[in-house]
């Protein structure tokens, strides 16, 4: 018995497994070249370079599907002997869906053209005009078509279902690179509206308060935001400073690295180690690799809330790494370098805490580069009204209450309480009159207006007139600073005559404004 058709159909396999072998190498190569790439543009150069010349064809060009999903735009094009790929500008012409193979191949459906000259006018895209012979396949991911990619050859007949058939191959990975750059973008566009969300929130613009005191500690802020270095910040609890930390963070050149919280008061000592400097897999049954906060923090801001309640050996640690910029986790003895700002807060008397042998006297001086005291809301009283607003707004439309104001008694107490709780305090009784106000005009409950001491010597006609002052001299002042502080602009845009305001500015201790 002949054995021809048993050599006959090994060669057939044999040439079956050599042709998978070299479209997996094509998928293989398509992968790489596209592997990180996060712009279209990078995306279509390695592409089309790559399919001109593995498919032996005359001209591969990529299409991307534009933003709005109204056409097709050119992203790149590599013809027979170009060095480098042509890259379309971005605002290239848009095609429709409609418009010939390319639009029908960006509606979901290969097309192949054999014979372009008997092809019905404009059924070739301008770049391709000029060949015989036209492939155009969908590129998808996820059920939804992102672009068109075409190989084109000068003669007629020169593409095949072989040609057809290694684009159908490659299509799902420059789908994965599409949709992974436009996910790219979009985030990249997210990041930046959040970054400059959180500095217009967290930097000095989106701190409230026109009171001197708090004029002095904006000012020193502005100057240290900028600045490298370690900065102490000193206050009672509610007060803010989180929020200060965060405006020097966000107002300097580090805004775009992380900012990163820890409640030194809020973990427990070993815990506390391990999350800020890290932790070596096998240091305990179950525990993996993982980076400590301050190598989270790396190029930005560490800020260690309550530091006063440090334990003495993480006080160590930190001192070691305020002095050598280096971290070493736990369960193992090799330093990582580390580029981190520190900022500390605490509401804790640290100079006492030394004195008693509670605060390590070396760390203590590391921290207190600069310092900064943030002030009491009793000591910026003046800002209350302004602050009073500021919540009473965004709780309204955080609560979905519409436009809302505070009674004029319920003004007048705020003007005079104590507020032992700081800004932490007032906020939360602006929100609790928000909820229970069943109008338009929010009051508070009885007990919570407690009177402030009676040395105050509490006046309801002097309450009201304080509060109604400072409210007069903000508008002024943002009058003066809308009309590049001239006088009379400024008289003008408040409705009251030069000398009024003349008068006005006496009182309020504005007459250096220019005139």
């Amino acid at each position: 018995m002949s054995d021809a058709p048993l050599k006959q159909a090994l060669r057939e396999t044999n040439a079956e497994l050599l042709l998978r072998i070299e479209e997996l190498s094509l998928v293989r190569l398509v992968g790489d070249a596209l592997a990180g790439a996060v712009e279209p543009a990078t995306i279509g150069a390695a592409l089309v370079t790559l399919l001109r010349d593995e498919g032996r064809v005359d001209l591969a060009a990529l299409w991307a599907v534009d933003e709005l999903g109204e056409g097709l735009r050119l992203v790149a094009l590599c013809r027979a002997g170009d060095d480098v790929p042509a890259r379309a500008a971005s605002d290239a012409p848009l095609i429709p869906f409609s418009a010939g193979a390319l639009g029908t191949a960006g509606a979901g459906t290969a097309v192949r053209l054999d014979d372009l000259a008997q092809a019905a006018p404009g059924e070739a895209p301008p770049e391709a005009a000029e060949m015989g012979a036209l492939l155009c396949h969908p590129v998808a991911a996820r059920g939804r078509t992102l672009g068109v990619v075409a190989l084109a050859t000068a003669e007629a007949g020169g593409l095949d279902a072989e040609h057809e058939r290694l684009l159908g191959l490659i299509a799902p990975a420059v789908g994965m690179a599409l949709e992974s750059a436009a996910l790219h973008r979009r985030l990249s566009v997210e990041n930046r509206a959040l970054r400059a969300e959180l500095h217009g929130r967290w930097g000095t613009g989106g701190l409230i308060g026109s009171s001197a005191a708090f004029r002095r500690l904006l000012a020193t802020m502005e100057r240290l935001a900028d600045a490298d270095i370690t900065v102490l910040v000193l206050g009672a609890s509610g007060t803010g400073k989180e929020m200060i930390a965060r405006a020097l963070h966000y107002g300097g050149h580090r805004r775009e690295a992380p900012f990163v919280p820890i409640n030194c008061a809020a973990l427990p000592e070993t815990l506390l180690e391990s999350e800020l400097f890290g932790i070596e897999r096998g240091v305990a049954t179950g525990v993996e690799r993982r980076p400590g906060l301050i190598e989270r923090a790396s190029g930005g801001t560490l800020f260690l809330d309550e530091i006063g309640d440090m334990s003495p050996m993480v006080q160590a640690k930190i001192l070691r790494v305020l002095q050598e910029r280096e971290v070493t986790r736990v369960g193992t003895a090799r330093p990582i370098p580390v580029d981190v700002r520190v900022i500390a807060d605490t509401h804790r008397d640290l100079e006492v805490a030394v004195r008693d042998g509670r605060f390590r006297e070396d760390l203590y001086f590391r921290l207190k580069v600069a310092t900064l005291h943030v002030p009491t809301l009793a000591e910026r009283r003046e800002d209350v009204a302004l602050l009073a607003q500021h919540f009473l707004t965004r709780f309204a439309r955080k609560h979905g209450r519409g436009e809302l104001r505070l009674a004029p008694e319920a003004l007048a107490a705020l003007a005079t309480r104590p507020w032992p709780g700081n800004i932490r305090e007032l906020e939360n009784l602006i929100e609790q009159g928000v909820v229970l106000a069943e109008g338009p005009v929010v009051g508070f409950p009885e007990a919570g207006l407690e009177a402030a001491p009676a040395e105050q010597g509490l006046d309801y006609r002097r309450v009201v007139g304080g509060a109604a002052g400072s409210a007069e001299r903000t508008i002024i002042e943002r009058a003066l600073a809308a009309t590049g502080q001239n006088r009379t602009h400024a008289a003008r845009l408040l409705g009251i005559g030069r000398r009024t305001l003349l008068y006005k500015l006496k009182r309020h201790g504005l007459l250096g404004a220019k005139s």
